[in-house]
C-alpha cells in the first residue's frame, strides 16, 4: 500500500565487540590485583574493575595505590567471558609496618538491556599511606574485566562473538523443498523433519529460514564485496564499492541529536521516517536517511545495486536495499576502527520505515545480524503481513480487506523476487516452507518492534499480528522473549496512514529504543495488538514452542 506522507524514516543497528585484557605482570612483592569478575549475560553487565595491588614495605610511608581503570565498554550482549586477572605487585621495604596500598576500585557501567556497551566504569579511590619504613611500591593498576561476548542484544550467551552480518554463513543448509501447509510453518521445525532442542540450534535454523526466505521469496544477498570504503561525519556516512571492476557510490545522511558525546546510536529511515522525531532526539539517538530507492528501484528491481551484480540474480528490490545498509554498517565499524569515527556508535543500528518503507526497514533489519533493532511501521502486503492469513482476505474496520498478493505484486513486483511471481496463489503459497514469520523470527535475537494500524484493512493487522506472535515463540524458547513486541496502534479511529500516535507508541518506542539502542533499560517488548488486528493464534499457530536447553 502506498504511503501519502512519507517523513525521515530511522534504522537502529546495535553492535558490541567485548575484548580481552591482557595481566600485567610485576617483580613479586604485595598481594596481586584480582581481574574483573565476569560480565554477566542477559543484561549485558559491564565487567567489574580489579582493584590495585596492596603497596608493600614497612619504613617510611608506603605510596598510595594508583587508580583502578574503569571496565570498559560491554562487549556483546549475552553471558560473557571474565576479564583476565590484573596483576598489582607491592613493593617490599625492610622495617616498620608494612605500607598499604590503595584499592582502585574500577565501577562496574552495565549495559542494560543486554545490547552493548555498557558505560565505563568510575576510576578506584587512592589507597591510603603506608607506615614507617622506605617507601614501598604501590600495586600496579589491576585490569578491568570485558563483558564476554553474546548476541547483540543479550540473553543468548555466545552468539554472534564476532559481530558477523551473517553468523550462520558456515552451516551446512539443504534446499528447501516445497511443503503442503496451510498454517504458518513451525519455526523451531529443521529442514530435516526434527526440532530445535538446543538454544545453540538457532544458528543453523536461523540459516535455513534465510535460505527458505531466499529461494522463494526474495532471492539471494550476496557477501560482503571486494572493496568497501569510506568516511563518517556529523551530516552523513559516505560509502564506496567497487566489485569486479564495477563501482558505485552513495550515502546516508545523517541529524545528529543536541548536547551529546562520542559515538551515538542511530535509526536510519527507509526514504524516511514517520517516527516522532522529538522521542529519537530526546532519547539521544541520531536519524539517518538512506535512499533505498536509487539502491534498487521497486518497480523495476533495478539501480547501484544491479549495476553490480546485474538482473540475473532474481533478487527482489528488498535485497538491494538490505545490501546497502549492509555496506553502511562496514564503513561504520571499519572507521571506528581505524579511529576515525568517534560519531555513529556501529553497535546501535537501528532501521525504520512506514507502508512501502515498512516494508523496506522489516526486511533490511531481518537481513543483518549486526542491525541492532528494526522498528516497521504500517507494512502490510510485502512486509510483515503473513501470506497464508493475507490469502484469507480478512477485512478491517473500514470494511476493506488485505491487500492480496496479487495486487501487491502487480503494484511494484520490486517488493518480491522473481521466482515468488510462481507462489502468488492460496495453493501455491501453501507450498512454502516459510513465510514472513521466517522473515521475523530471523532477527531472533536481536531487537524488533512492529508498530501497526488496526483501523486500516488493508494493512492487515491480523496478518502482521500472527507472523509476529510466531516469531515471538522462538525469542521466548531462547530466552529473551521481551526483545520483540508488537503494537496495533489506536483502538478506535482515527489511525491515519503513516500517522505516529505519541499516545499509543509512543510508550513502545521508547521502551525499545532505551533496550536496545542506548541500553539503558532492560528489554521490555510486549504483544499489543488491537481487538480488530487480533489474530486467531490457535488457527494460524498451533503449534507450541519446545524447551530448548542451555548447551
Amino acid at each position: 500500500m502506498r504511503s501519502a506522507t512519507r517523513l525521515p524514516v530511522r534504522l537502529c543497528l546495535v553492535l558490541a565487540l567485548g575484548t580481552a585484557c591482557t595481566p600485567t605482570e610485576e617483580p613479586p612483592g604485595g598481594t596481586g590485583g584480582t581481574g574483573g569478575n565476569p560480565g554477566s549475560g542477559g543484561s549485558a553487565t559491564g565487567g567489574t574493575s580489579a582493584m590495585a595491588g596492596t603497596s608493600g614495605g614497612a619504613g617510611t610511608s608506603g605510596g598510595a595505590g594508583t587508580t583502578g581503570n574503569g571496565g570498559d565498554p560491554a562487549g556483546t550482549g549475552g553471558s560473557g567471558t571474565g576479564g583476565s586477572i590484573g596483576s598489582g605487585t607491592g613493593g617490599n621495604a625492610a622495617g616498620g609496618n608494612t605500607g598499604t596500598g590503595g584499592s582502585g576500585n574500577g565501577g562496574a557501567g552495565p549495559g542494560t538491556g543486554g545490547s552493548g556497551p555498557g558505560s565505563a566504569g568510575r576510576g578506584g579511590t587512592t589507597g591510603s599511606a603506608g607506615r614507617g619504613g622506605t617507601t614501598g611500591s604501590g600495586g600496579v593498576i589491576g585490569t578491568a574485566g570485558t563483558t564476554g561476548s553474546g548476541g547483540v542484544t543479550g540473553g543468548l550467551p555466545g552468539y554472534n562473538p564476532d559481530f558477523k552480518e551473517f553468523y550462520g554463513d558456515d552451516c551446512t543448509v539443504a534446499d528447501p523443498k516445497d511443503v503442503n501447509i496451510t498454517e504458518l510453518p513451525d519455526l523451531f521445525q529443521k529442514l530435516d523433519g526434527t526440532r530445535m532442542s538446543k538454544k545453540s540450534d538457532w544458528r543453523c535454523r536461523r540459516a535455513e529460514l534465510k535460505k527458505i526466505v531466499e529461494k522463494y521469496i526474495h532471492g539471494p544477498k550476496p557477501g560482503k564485496p571486494t572493496t568497501v570504503t569510506g568516511t563518517v561525519s556529523s551530516t552523513a556516512i559516505n560509502v564506496h564499492v567497487e566489485e569486479g571492476g564495477k563501482k558505485i557510490d552513495f550515502k546516508v545522511t545523517v541529524s545528529l541529536p543536541t548536547g551529546t558525546t562520542g559515538p551515538v546510536p542511530i535509526i536510519i529511515g527507509m526514504g524516511g521516517s514517520s517516527l516522532d522525531a522529538s522521542i529519537v532526539r530526546g532519547e539521544g539517538v541520531a536519524s539517518g536517511t538512506y535512499d533505498h530507492q536509487q539502491m534498487a528501484s521497486e518497480t523495476s528491481r533495478s539501480g547501484l545495486f544491479t549495476n553490480i551484480y546485474g538482473t540475473g540474480t532474481g533478487a527482489s528490490a528488498q535485497i538491494g536495499w538490505a545490501w546497502g545498509i549492509s555496506r553502511v554498517i562496514d564503513v561504520l565499524i571499519d572507521e571506528k576502527a581505524a579511529g576515525r569515527n568517534n560519531i555513529i556508535d556501529p553497535t546501535a543500528v537501528g532501521v525504520t520505515g512506514c507502508s512501502r518503507n515498512g516494508k523496506a526497514a522489516f526486511n533490511v533489519g531481518a537481513f543483518d545480524e549486526r542491525i541492532a533493532l528494526g522498528i516497521p511501521q504500517e507494512s502490510g502486503t510485502g512486509g510483515v503481513s503473513a501470506f497464508r492469513v493475507v490469502n484469507t482476505a480478512p477485512k478491517g474496520p473500514n470494511g476493506m480487506a488485505a491487500q492480496s498478493l496479487d495486487s501487491a505484486w502487480s503494484e511494484a513486483q520490486g517488493w518480491f523476487g522473481v521466482p515468488f511471481g510462481s507462489y502468488r496463489t492460496t495453493a501455491k503459497t501453501n507450498t512454502i516452507p516459510g513465510d514472513t514469520s521466517s522473515i521475523a523470527a530471523m532477527y531472533a535475537p536481536r531487537g524488533l518492534l512492529v508498530l501497526d494500524n488496526s483501523r486500516i484493512g488493508e494493512l492487515c493487522a491480523a496478518c502482521q499480528h500472527a507472523a509476529s506472535a510466531a516469531a515471538q515463540r522462538v525469542y521466548g524458547a531462547l530466552g529473551v522473549g521481551a526483545n520483540i513486541g508488537y503494537n496495533g496502534g489506536n483502538p478506535s479511529d482515527p489511525h491515519n496512514h503513516c500517522t505516529f500516535y505519541p499516545n499509543t507508541q509512543g510508550d513502545p518506542l521508547k521502551r525499545a529504543i532505551r533496550a536496545h539502542l542506548t541500553r539503558k533499560a532492560a528489554p521490555d517488548g510486549r504483544m499489543e495488538p488491537q481487538p480488530a488486528g487480533t489474530a486467531d493464534l490457535t488457527k494460524w499457530v498451533p503449534w507450541t514452542a519446545p524447551t530448548l536447553t542451555d548447551n
